[in-house]
């Protein structure tokens, strides 16, 4: 009986994967000709042949197998409840469910630059909707069939196991699509107000990362929510899986946060240099500590570079090196200005009165 299960949904799973294939290129190729859009394949009649006959072959392959998997599981509860027939409508609903993002990522990307002006490839729209439908329709009878199972014989031991997989591995899929994408269009979106020269080209980031951010939603939200109803709520609260799904979240969110930090004090450097090298030459016109101080309202936390400063950046990169020399004690505790050059100052004027050494 088990040879047969593993024949049956071993099968079952290559021609599925045949059948998208074939369906996705194949209506590709055809919405390309009816938009005259430049085609991918070099020859047309060889992608229509190629696909159709994968479709050809892979459907009724398709059809039968699935057919007798569910005549055998309408006979028998343990037929339906087997871990084997699990394994495959997660390893489908997993697989269609990365293609379904991958495909609705770039749909969204394709329709946001439609709608910034920054792109005119209406085609591309087409081809992405038109898979992101094909994947859906398998999805939905797939996820409709697995919570058909759920209800009528339960889900529990290696099969519950199989879902939590499936569950926790796209809910962990989401986050990370939802908070790099996030953390891209918030820098974008500041490199913009900062950099006014900056545009929304064709393929920028600005699409992409709202598209990313998006699907991440979309994905995140739908496997959440399903996770919090019961039964599944119940019955995963004391799962090891949703515990790592956890943890890999909240790592994910840190590392997100690191890398954003490092990005923005990278972007830092070329200011700090320059406070610096300014700080260099009025340190060498100066005689004295009273000369310094004089010239303190241009090295201040508010006057960055030469004057004020130029843009919020400038005025975060301030505050940042204040912030790097009171850790280092070049400045003062409690000191009720921030001067950069003082202690620097005093530190040479000890060391001109103790001579060379």
């Amino acid at each position: 009986m088990i040879q047969r299960r593993l024949y049956i949904y071993i099968v079952a799973a290559a021609s599925i994967a045949m059948v998208l294939i074939g369906l996705i290129n194949l209506g590709s190729t055809a919405l390309n000709q009816l938009l005259n859009a430049t085609p991918p394949y070099s020859n047309v009649r060889d992608a229509y042949a190629g696909f159709g006959a994968v479709i050809l072959v892979g459907l009724p392959v398709w059809g039968v197998h699935w057919w007798l998997a569910q005549r055998f599981a309408a006979r028998t509860v343990d037929e339906r409840a087997s871990a084997i027939r699990r394994l495959y409508l997660y390893v489908v609903l997993a697989a269609t469910g990365i293609a379904l993002a991958i495909y609705l990522r770039r749909l969204i990307e394709d329709a946001t630059g439609v709608l910034l002006a920054s792109s005119s490839d209406g085609a591309s729209i087409t081809r992405a909707l038109w898979a992101v439908l094909v994947l859906i329709a398998f999805w939905l009878y797939h996820f409709r069939t697995a919570a058909l199972d759920r209800t009528r014989v339960g889900e529990s031991g290696v099969s519950a196991t199989l879902r939590r997989w499936y569950a926790y591995g796209l809910l962990f899929l989401g986050l990370a699509f939802l908070l790099f994408g996030a953390r891209n269009l918030l820098q974008q979106i500041w490199v913009l107000l900062v950099d006014r020269g900056q545009v929304i080209a064709p393929g920028g980031l600005v699409p992409t990362a709202l598209a990313t951010m998006l699907t991440g939603l979309l994905i995140w939200g739908f496997h959440s929510q399903w996770t919090a109803r019961p039964p599944i709520a119940e019955d995963d609260q004391r799962s090891t899986l949703r515990a790592v799904q956890r943890f890999l979240g909240y790592v994910d969110r840190d590392i997100n946060r690191r890398a954003h930090g490092a990005d923005q004090h990278a972007r830092l450097h070329p200011f700090a240099a320059a406070v610096f090298d300014k700080g260099a030459a009025l340190a060498r016109e100066a005689g004295d500590l009273a000369q310094v101080l004089s010239r303190q309202q241009k090295l201040g936390a508010r006057g960055v570079v030469l004057a004020e400063a130029r843009d919020p950046l400038e005025q975060a990169a301030a505050l940042r090196i204040v912030e790097i020399l009171r850790r280092q004690r070049f400045l003062r505790e409690r000191e009720p200005r921030d001067d950069i050059l003082v202690e620097a100052v005093r530190r040479g004027a000890v060391q001109g009165a103790a001579g060379p050494t």
